[in-house]
C-alpha cells in the first residue's frame, strides 16, 4: 500500500505510539525508527512486527550497502510505501531516515520462575534519562547479562529515545518492568542472587568481589544516586574507586564498568 497522506489512520497511529507511554501501554506496542534499526527488528525471531513504513528514497539511498531489499519481502499486508513528506511527520529526529516499524512489546513478566539463580541481572531503580537506559540496554546485550530489570518509576522502556538510543539489541536480552522496587530485590535474594547497591563509597571495590555466581547490580538516579533504604534491602555494596576528586560517573559509565566486571570480560 502506498500512503501519501500525512492525516491516514495508519500515520495517526504511528505518530500517537511515538508521543504517547499512555498509548503504547494500551496497545502493548512501540515504535522503531531508523533504517538499521528497523531491519534488525524485523530480522529479530520472536518479535511482532505490525506494521512497517518507508520510502523508496531509503532504500535506494542504501541498497547495495544494506539488505533493505528486506523490507521489499516483507508482508505486503503490512508494508507501507510512504512520501518523504510523510517520514519527516513521523520522524522524531531532526533528519528522517525513512524507515519505521510498529512491533509488540518485548518485557516479560517478572517472577521467581523467570529467574536463573545463576544469572546475572541489571536492577534500574529511578533512572531517569532515556540515553542512559538505551546505553544499558546496549552495554548488557553485549556482554551476555542475562536480564534487566526496570523498578520505581524508572523511564518508560518503549520510549522512542530509549529504542533509538539501544539500536536493536532489545530483543536480545530479558526485559522485565516491575515497579515494587522491594519486591524486586526480595525475589533476587531469596533465590540466592547476591544482590549489589551501586554506592559511591564504602562499598566492596568492583575488581575485587567474585563475580562467578549468581548476582545483580542495582543502579540508582542519575543525581541523586541510590536511597539508602533502598542499599539496605540489598545484600552487598560494591562501589567503583576514582582518583583525585572524582567522586561520580555517569550512571550509564558507571552501569558499563560493573557490567563488564560482572560478566567476567575484566578477568
Amino acid at each position: 500500500m502506498f500512503i501519501s497522506a500525512k492525516d491516514n489512520p495508519k500515520i495517526k497511529a504511528y505518530c500517537k505510539l511515538a508521543s504517547s507511554k499512555r498509548a503504547r501501554a494500551e496497545q502493548g506496542a512501540f515504535v522503531v525508527e531508523g533504517v538499521i534499526n528497523c531491519l534488525d527488528i524485523i530480522r529479530t525471531e520472536n518479535i511482532e512486527i505490525t506494521s512497517l513504513f518507508y520510502t523508496e528514497e531509503a532504500l535506494e539511498k542504501h541498497r547495495g550497502e544494506l539488505p533493505v531489499e528486506v523490507f521489499e519481502g516483507f508482508d505486503e499486508k503490512r508494508r507501507f510505501v510512504i512520501t518523504s513528506e510523510v517520514a519527516r511527520k513521523m520522524s522524531q529526529v531532526e533528519q528522517a531516515s525513512g524507515a519505521f516499524v510498529i512491533a509488540r512489546r518485548l518485557d516479560i513478566p517478572f517472577s521467581a520462575e523467570a529467574l536463573d539463580p545463576g544469572g546475572k541481572y541489571l536492577v534500574l531503580d529511578n533512572i531517569q534519562d532515556p540515553g542512559n537506559l538505551g546505553t544499558m540496554i546496549r552495554t548488557s546485550a553485549a556482554v551476555g547479562i542475562d536480564g534487566i530489570i526496570l523498578t520505581a518509576n524508572t523511564v518508560d522502556l518503549y520510549n522512542p529515545k530509549v529504542v533509538r538510543s539501544a539500536m536493536a539489541s532489545m530483543p536480545l536480552v530479558k526485559l522485565f518492568i516491575e515497579n515494587d522496587y522491594p519486591a524486586v530485590i526480595g525475589t533476587l535474594n531469596d533465590l540466592g542472587i547476591r544482590t549489589y547497591a551501586a554506592v559511591v563509597r564504602d562499598g566492596e571495590p568492583v575488581t575485587d568481589i567474585d563475580w562467578s555466581e549468581g548476582c545483580a547490580v542495582v543502579i540508582g538516579n542519575e543525581g541523586r544516586g541510590l536511597p539508602e533504604s533502598d542499599a539496605l534491602l540489598c545484600s552487598h555494596r560494591v562501589t567503583i574507586h576514582m582518583k583525585g576528586s572524582i567522586d561520580s560517573l555517569n550512571a550509564a559509565v558507571a552501569s558499563s564498568i560493573l557490567l563488564w566486571e560482572m560478566s567476567g570480560r575484566g578477568k
